[in-house]
Parts: C-alpha cells; sequence; structure tokens
C-alpha cells in the first residue's frame, strides 16, 4: 500500500502528484531534482493507497555516512535519514485514514534503515495534526490572500508599503516579466550580493545549475526584474502551482535601495498572480523569527499571518542515541542545541 517512487521515475511522479487535488509545485518532480543537484540527498515521493485513502510525501533520503561528521564512522547505504526539502512539505492525504498511513510509512523507514526525520509543514496543510513525532512552532510565516479586489489590497498593505510603491511609480522603474529565464545571469548577481550582504549559510547559495533545473518547469515559475535606466536593480524568482504563487529567491542592488524597487516587485507580482487566477502569494518568513525580513513581508499581509510549523521524528531511538554518542567525542560537539537531528547539530 506503501510505495517508493525514485526521481528516475519523473513521469510516474508527476502524474500521482497532480492526482491530488491539493497538489502544489513543491511536491513535483522537477523541483526535488533541483535540490538533489545542490546536494540535499535522494529526493523520493511515498506513495500510500489503500482504496480509500490516498496520501503522498515528498523527501530527500540522505546516507548519514556520507557527512562528513561521520566520514570512516558508519558503513556506507544503510543508515540514513529523511528531511522535507527547502520550502514547505509533509503528507497530503485525501482520506481519513490518518492513523494507518503514519503506521505504514513508519514500519516502512523503520525496516529501510531510517534513523530520523525532519519535517517543514505546509502552512495550508492540516496533517500537522495528525503527525504521530514532535510537532512544533517557534517562526511565522505570511500569506497574501489575492481573493479581495485589487484595489482593496493595496489598502489592506501597510500604510509604508503604499507609501513606497506610489514613490517607486514615479522613479521610471520598468517591471520585466520572464518566463524563460532569460536573465539568469542579472538575477544571480542580485540573488548572490543579497546573501553576501545577509551573511546568509552556504546552503542558501544555489548554484547556477540548480536555478537551470528549476527553468525546466515550464509554467511552474516566473522572473519579476525591475530595471532602472535598462539595468536589473531588483529581482524575484516566483514559483506557483495550481493555487498557490510562492516568493522564492531573489535580490536587490543596494545602491538603489532608496527607489522602493522591491516594494513594487512584491505588488507587480501580486497583480500578475491575481490576474492568473491564483488564490495565495506566499512570502514565506525571516531567518529568525520575527525579524526584519519577517516584518517586511507582514506589511503585505498585515492579516495573513500563520505559525510554521515542524516535525521531528525518530525512527531508530537506538541507532540515533549511538550516533549521538559518535558526536559526543568530538570536543565541538553541543548536546544543548536545538538543532535537529542532534546527530547532526
Amino acid at each position: 500500500m506503501l510505495k517508493a517512487i525514485t526521481i528516475g521515475q519523473a513521469d510516474k511522479w508527476d502524474e500521482i502528484v497532480r492526482s491530488f487535488n491539493d497538489n502544489d509545485v513543491n511536491y513535483l518532480s522537477g523541483y526535488v531534482k533541483a535540490f538533489q543537484m545542490h546536494g540535499n540527498g535522494e529526493p523520493i515521493l511515498f506513495y500510500y493507497d489503500d482504496g480509500s485513502t490516498r496520501a503522498i510525501n515528498v523527501v530527500m533520503k540522505r546516507d548519514i555516512a556520507h557527512e562528513r561528521i561521520f566520514k570512516n564512522k558508519l558503513p556506507i547505504d544503510t543508515y540514513f535519514d529523511l528531511s522535507t526539502p527547502y520550502g514547505y512539505g509533509g503528507f497530503i492525504v485525501e482520506g481519513n485514514d490518518y492513523k494507518t498511513v503514519n503506521e505504514a510509512y513508519d514500519d516502512f523507514c523503520k525496516n529501510k534503515g531510517f534513523v530520523s526525520e525532519f519535517v517543514r509543514f505546509h502552512l495550508l496543510n492540516d496533517y500537522r495534526k495528525y503527525y504521530n513525532g514532535l510537532c512544533e512552532t517557534h517562526t511565522r510565516n505570511v500569506i497574501r490572500s489575492l481573493e479581495l479586489p485589487l484595489d482593496d489590497m493595496f489598502m489592506d498593505f501597510e500604510h509604508k508599503v503604499r507609501k513606497s510603491i506610489k514613490k517607486a511609480t514615479k522613479t521610471g522603474l520598468e517591471i520585466e516579466i520572464d518566463s524563460k529565464g532569460s536573465r539568469l545571469d542579472d538575477f544571480l548577481k542580485m540573488y548572490y550580493g543579497t546573501m553576501d550582504r545577509s551573511n546568509a549559510k552556504e546552503n542558501f547559495y544555489f548554484k547556477e545549475d540548480f536555478f537551470q533545473i528549476i527553468n525546466e518547469m515550464t509554467n511552474q515559475y516566473v522572473y519579476f526584474h525591475v530595471l532602472y535606466e535598462g539595468q536589473v536593480i531588483s529581482t524575484e524568482l516566483v514559483i506557483y502551482g495550481t493555487e498557490n504563487c510562492y516568493s522564492f529567491l531573489g535580490g536587490t542592488n543596494r545602491e538603489f535601495f532608496h527607489l522602493n524597487a522591491n516594494s513594487l516587485l512584491k505588488f507587480e507580482i501580486i497583480k500578475w498572480a491575481k490576474e492568473k487566477g491564483l488564490k495565495r502569494f506566499i512570502l514565506g518568513g525571516g531567518y529568525g523569527a520575527d525579524d526584519g525580513i519577517y516584518k517586511y513581508k507582514k506589511s503585505f499581509a498585515p492579516n495573513g499571518v500563520y505559525d510554521f510549523y515542524v516535525g521531528k521524528k525518530i525512527f531508530d531511538r537506538e541507532k540515533y542515541n549511538e550516533l549521538v554518542k559518535i558526536r559526543s567525542k568530538e570536543e565541538e560537539f553541543n548536546p544543548g542545541t536545538s538543532f535537529f537531528p542532534l546527530y547532526r547539530g
């Protein structure tokens, strides 16, 4: 009743995902293929079907022995852990038998050498309520509903955003909507510059081939660029499914902050998404709890705040403790960290 579909079966993968009413772009093979290229593990689509309840879950399978911290300490291809890809995930379930889905999934993972899993739950999915591991929230994310008339949406923005957009429209800025990724070089320049300025972690520095794979996802992505005197000064990659679009990655040239290009950019994305018939623009959160990035995003949807939940589960407690014990022999290991799984902390 539970099958594991590999990325080599991409057509079958996407056919299964699209057969679910609540499917989203985060679950498609092209999306996770990009993260495989980034070194985040081997993508797996778990598909459960017992005739009355169906479920899917997308994860990245990681061989723990390949991690630098466990090099030459574990056998290869024996012990693994799971993590949802960057963004949002968790089981999508059609039917009511969550208990049997969880049991089938746990049994599979225990029998296949999986030690633990980390889940980033989708903001709009109720599966977290039925999750049989630890579920917790420490941060909040923002969703801009697109179902209001555009003028009402504009008035729903915080005053400072409305003011910034009005200023930006008077400064000669141009908007370019790029559905082919033809300005990828300009995008990367803005994106890497923003990562440098934010002192972002290394795993947020996605390489060019990552975006080239995203750009193969026809009708699932679009770039928005703000041009000033012919130069790209702000840019954003948006991915989208049937109902939701996501502020994925982007950046702005700090020399042009005074032109309020990013506020105009967000507004243009909202207008485009509404015209396309999408229901929500998911802006996400910040790097930490209620930081400046989060507050900026919230200014576009003051009433669209959602708690962001993560899930933590241990399939093999004995092996988990053994891995922690191996790490505890290292001087720099901090057993008090909240990072999960602890043996990767």
